[in-house]
């Protein structure tokens, strides 16, 4: 997920640097050497010729899904659109817009431009749906196959508040055992950008996802507040068990549901790049950069 979250981001970087450019008069400075002016012109002409051809491709890219899909009838909604910036958000941001913001701006992008490229990868994605088939053979075998990855892991559900010293954790501690909200305090004391705005609430999560002191903590927890607060490189953590989930084995009726759409999803991905070209090499595309 995260490498293709990445590839997005590094694809719209790109461009969005050769629009913002472009959209600057000729003559217009960009910077100033000693005294010495570079135009925009200058740079434009550079972007051009070391990115020009690698930005075009992805232009012309957009354009042949966009009307490969309409041709079949496909479209997009606004919703699962924001579906996948939602899950783009957790998996960045730890669910913060305003972490998520941050991230963007460092890369020039917005989030419409985000949800523009987001809407293209689905659009080919649908594309190939509707030419994958899963037959119930198959969806037996992957079962079989992958039945670990089906299981009910080992997880704990907990949140927690991030602070910088001993001191202020103890103090929040004491604020808590006197009966204050902890997703009041999380949102006002926490420094983690993530989990601030959510009351400090983490989620589900197994083992290998935190840091050791925080997981060794929070595994050998019964559900409720940790009495004592949890030292770790990025500061002091008070912790609040909110669940426990123990793992244990499935059976195949009671993920067909998943199994299935987990193979198609495969199946898809497989098949998105040659899907691509062929669609690429059937369209008529004249290039005169």
């Amino acid at each position: 997920m995260k490498k293709y979250l990445n590839l997005i981001l590094a694809v719209l970087l790109v461009i969005a640097v050769g629009v913002a450019v472009y959209a600057l008069a000729h003559d217009e400075v960009v910077a100033t050497v000693n005294g010495e002016k570079i135009t925009k012109e200058e740079l434009y002409r550079e972007l051009v010729a070391s990115r020009g051809e690698y930005v075009l491709e992805q232009l012309i890219s957009e354009r042949v899904i966009m009307q490969a899909a309409k041709k079949e009838g496909i479209k997009v909604t606004d919703e699962e659109v924001a579906a996948e910036v939602d899950k783009m958000r957790e998996d960045l941001a730890g669910g913060s817009q305003e972490y998520f913001e941050t991230i963007l701006s460092q890369y020039g992008l917005t989030e419409e431009t985000l949800k523009n490229n987001i809407r293209v990868n689905l659009l080919l994605k649908e594309i190939v749906r509707g030419k994958t088939t899963v037959t119930e053979e198959e969806v037996h075998k992957h079962f079989a196959d992958n039945q670990e990855k089906f299981n009910i892991p080992h997880e704990v559900h907990a949140r927690h508040i991030l602070v910088k010293t001993e001191e202020e954790a103890a103090e929040i501690l004491q604020k808590l055992k006197n009966g204050e909200d902890f997703a009041e305090l999380a949102k006002e004391y926490s420094t983690d950008p993530g989990s601030k705005e959510k009351g400090g609430d983490l989620g589900k999560f197994g083992k290998g996802k935190m840091v050791k002191e925080f997981e060794d903590a929070v595994f050998s927890a019964p559900v409720g507040l940790i009495d004592k607060a949890v030292k770790t490189d990025h500061g002091y953590h008070i912790i609040e068990v909110l669940g426990i989930q123990e793992a244990r084995e499935v059976t195949f009726s009671e993920v067909e549901d998943k199994v299935r759409e987990d193979l198609e999803n495969e199946k898809i991905a497989a098949q998105m790049e040659t899907e691509y070209a062929e669609l690429r090499k059937a369209a008529t595309v004249e290039t005169k950069l």
